[in-house]
């Protein structure tokens, strides 16, 4: 009897150390399935009118924009030239054109552009830009009475169209710089004429002088 309960006894410690055992403990829960790998981001849409997606006309604007950020003028130039390509009726792309002539260097071309700006279509606020351009860009070139023209045109149309915001009190101010710096070039010209006169007198009284000292001697 105590023969059998000892056997009894050792078989379920067996059964315990079975149980127990390290490949039983080690068995790993099934492994969850992966995370979807996020989907790619989808392209702008494009639409040629601009009505549902990007147009090529405004991708090249962004593009241009871009460049002129980065300091990459002649990408700038070429990404608004090509916009005007795609839409020559538009006025956005003559003015950031010649923004970007301008920050070349090449006034000539800035001007060119911005003029032509006047004649496209846009918004009030941008015509109202293209006129302040101008008349900055004018008084830059010293060309006095041409500029004060222009920042009396930006003037006018800001009173025509309130709505266009602007800075009527720029151009006010900037005419009156104007007049002061042509009545400054004025007088500093009635100057400089008596000086050279004076120079004129002395020259000749030297030479008089030099004529004499020889006579006399």
């Amino acid at each position: 009897m105590q023969d059998r309960s000892l056997a009894v006894i050792a078989s379920l410690a067996l059964a315990v150390v079975v149980s127990a055992s390290p490949a039983a403990a080690q068995q790993t829960p099934p492994a969850a399935p992966e995370a979807a790998a996020p989907a790619a981001a989808a392209p702008p849409r494009k639409d040629p009118s601009g009505h549902t997606g990007i147009s090529p006309y405004t991708e090249q604007i962004l593009k241009g924009n871009a460049s002129f950020v980065a300091r990459d003028i002649p990408g700038a130039i070429a990404a608004f030239q090509e916009a005007i390509k795609q839409d020559p009726s538009k006025m956005l792309g003559f003015y950031r054109l010649g923004e970007a002539m301008l920050e070349s260097g090449n006034a000539a071309e800035a001007e060119t552009a911005w003029t032509t700006a006047l004649g496209k279509k846009g918004t009030e606020e941008l015509q109202a830009k293209v006129l302040f351009c101008l008349a900055d860009l004018r008084e830059r070139q010293k060309n006095w009475q041409v500029a004060r023209e222009a920042w009396g045109a930006y003037a006018a149309y800001l009173t025509s169209n309130p709505k266009a915001g602007g800075y009527p009190a720029t151009a006010t101010e900037r005419q009156k710089q104007i007049d002061r710096r042509v009545k400054d070039e004025k007088d500093y010209a009635t100057v400089k004429e008596r000086i050279v006169q004076r120079e004129a007198e002395r020259q000749k009284e030297a030479e008089e002088n030099a004529k004499k000292d020889k006579l006399n001697r």
